[in-house]
């Protein structure tokens, strides 16, 4: 039946997108800056193949003279079409060894180098800087951190500089500034450049700053002054900001309200709850320390407010799905870089490490998403968050028993974490172990209704876990419960009325609730095969067959959509039609108890199929959801 077809959408949908959807705050909480266009992002991916990475790097005027070694080119195109920045960056590095004059080939090796903070973009950007007679932006940036790595501050200041024409470094050139002044000993130089900023959309992160440079540099009473200007200029929070201004609360003796504090940001994510014993027991710590840390949160902060620009250019481009992709593309990759840079000062920073996660399984490199998740160290206070995602990446993937395996830790480590119990439950749907997920479907339910939180997501997922497991008097009563918080929802409309329909229980309220369904969703084809299907099964076919034949148009390869619309012809009388149905719906590998039905039909028919094998055991399905 359908639920093989929809059951995982079902699990997608109120599962793990719900499961994921806090952890943007990890970078920061900013309500959509207005960042200049042609900033980092577009000086950067101008060294990068748009549509297909790696393709014309060998093009263009270059004289590779047949020297090209194409088997490291070809690897790396592919580990950069697989999100494989550190295979990629060697890969282009072999290449160029063969033929170091060409330039095509340095830039892919150089920024994929950054990318994977490879400590050989030094060597590679010095090569760009003396190929090209000029520093481009981004090797400007590599050597001033290559500067700051080594403690050479005056040399980093001059690299930065060179930067500083760029539209979106310009935004975070003060940071790098302040920072090499404070490094320097001139932590009230670098407090008062950020300060005096104003009108920029910056200035709450300039101010975070600001107060983490008057720590550092033991202006005690500034950095205090200038936290509780941050947070209020930041009433939603952010998480720097908290842990930064707990910490010196902390250090002040003012453990309450530091706790506090904390305890307020973190309730205001579901997802990043899970770090909430962690965060605590590292409250006295200040995540930024130094300079380089200090810098290293820059990039972070340019990452963000590259993503936001993401997403901002793909909302005005929503009309052409070709420029956008091409300009999601190119930012992406300019975030990428960003992050690269944050990682190379900060190898141990978590929240890029979930930025750049977030990032390379949203463009599909899954594998790497999971490498990039893994290295988060396991003392990390953020580490939970990391394991909850690299759990929904493996459900995602298939790889159901390493989710499983991963969650339930998760849910011993943190049974009050009611995020933690749905994806649990999701997982272990995915792997049909309907029992288990009911368990972990109850549990989550329960712990809602104790916090006077009721998900009515949670109440159809357990129904659709109970019909799995054939238990359709509890199935209809979640169904019915969850319909009284969400009555407008056309999937759990459908749930209910295509299952109430199949067991021709109470057909006119199966029509009604179809009916609404349909009113609500009228091109949903499962919905309006769903009201189709109803009210064939009440004996209007007038009223069904236009609908079934809508359904089967709007999804011509579903084999339960054909097998009703066979249905529909048989019982009118057009049988040929109806066994042309069939066959074709045979044809479209239904699952064991969907072909069972068709092969049944086709029997009744007396057509004779020579592929036909014994009926397996048919497995209980579901069309509703």
């Amino acid at each position: 039946m359908l639920s093989c077809r929809l059951l995982p959408m079902v699990f997608a949908a109120f599962g793990a997108a719900f499961a994921l959807s806090g952890t943007s705050a990890l970078a920061s909480t900013m309500a959509g800056p207005a960042v200049a266009r042609g900033g980092v992002f577009s000086v950067a991916t101008t060294a990068l193949p748009h549509a297909e990475p790696g393709l014309k790097t060998v093009a263009k005027g270059a004289d590779t003279s047949g020297l090209v070694d194409s088997g490291a080119f070809l690897r790396g195109i592919v580990a950069a079409r697989l999100g494989d920045d550190p295979e990629a960056a060697q890969a282009f590095r072999d290449a160029l060894r063969t033929d170091p004059a060409n330039g095509n080939l340095l830039k892919q090796a150089f920024v994929r180098s950054v990318m994977a903070g490879d400590p050989q973009a030094v060597q590679l950007a010095r090569k760009s800087v003396a190929a090209s007679d000029r520093e481009s932006v981004i090797a400007a940036l590599v050597l001033g951190n290559d500067a700051v790595s080594r403690g050479a501050w005056a040399d980093a200041v001059h690299y930065y500089r060179q930067a500083e024409v760029d539209p979106l470094a310009h935004l975070i050139m003060p940071l790098l500034m302040a920072w090499c002044e404070q490094a320097q000993g001139h932590a009230d130089k670098g407090m008062a450049r950020l300060v005096s900023i104003q009108g920029s959309v910056l200035v709450p992160f300039y101010t975070t700053h600001a107060a983490l440079i008057a720590h550092a540099g033991g202006l005690q009473p500034q950095a205090g002054v200038l936290f509780a200007q941050a947070q209020k200029m930041m009433p939603g929070g952010d998480l720097l900001l908290a842990r930064s201004y707990a910490a010196w609360l902390w250090a002040q003796g003012k453990h309450g309200q530091a706790r506090d504090l904390l305890r307020a940001q973190i309730a205001s994510d579901a997802v990043l709850a899970l770090a909430g014993p962690g965060l605590q027991a590292d409250i006295a710590r200040f995540p930024v320390a130094n300079a380089r840390a200090g810098i290293a949160r820059a990039y972070v902060l340019t990452a963000f407010l590259l993503r936001e620009q993401a997403h901002d250019q793909a909302h005005n481009t929503g009309m052409d799905p070709m420029k956008g992709a091409a300009n999601r593309y190119q930012i992406d990759e300019a975030t990428r870089l960003m992050l690269g840079f944050a990682l190379g000062m900060d190898p141990a920073q978590a929240d890029a490490r979930l930025m750049l996660a977030e990032i390379q399984d949203e463009e599909g490199y899954t594998a790497a998403a999971r490498r990039t998740l893994q290295l988060v160290a396991h003392d990390d206070p953020l580490a939970p968050v990391a394991n909850l995602r690299l759990a929904v990446l493996d459900t995602s993937s298939d790889q159901i028993d390493e989710a499983i395996t991963l969650l339930s830790a998760l849910a011993r480590q943190a049974p009050d974490q009611l995020t933690v119990l749905r994806a649990l439950g999701n997982a272990l749907a995915q792997k049909k172990d309907w029992k288990g997920a009911i368990a972990a479907y109850t549990k989550a339910i329960d712990l809602g209704a104790a916090h006077k939180n009721v998900d009515w997501t949670l109440l159809f997922l357990r129904a659709s876990a109970y019909y799995e497991a054939g238990d359709w008097p509890r199935a209809r009563d979640d169904g019915r419960a969850a319909l009284a918080y969400a009555p407008e929802e056309p999937m759990l409309l459908n749930f209910l009325g295509y299952s109430m329909a199949e067991r021709r229980e109470n057909l006119p309220e199966a029509g009604r609730l179809l009916s609404k369904a349909h009113q609500l969703a009228p091109e949903d084809a499962a919905i309006t095969d769903s009201l189709g299907w109803a009210l064939l099964e009440q004996g209007d076919l007038a009223g069904g067959m236009p609908l079934l034949e809508k359904a089967a148009e709007l999804t011509p390869e579903d084999a339960e959509i054909n097998y009703h619309l066979g249905e529909a012809y048989w019982r009118v009388g057009r049988r040929t039609e109806a066994v042309d149905q069939w066959n074709m719906a045979l044809g479209l590998h239904p699952n064991a108890a969907d072909e069972e039905r068709i092969r049944a039909a086709l029997r009744r028919a007396g057509v004779a199929r020579n592929d036909e094998r014994p009926a397996p055991q048919a497995e209980k399905g579901n069309h509703t959801l």
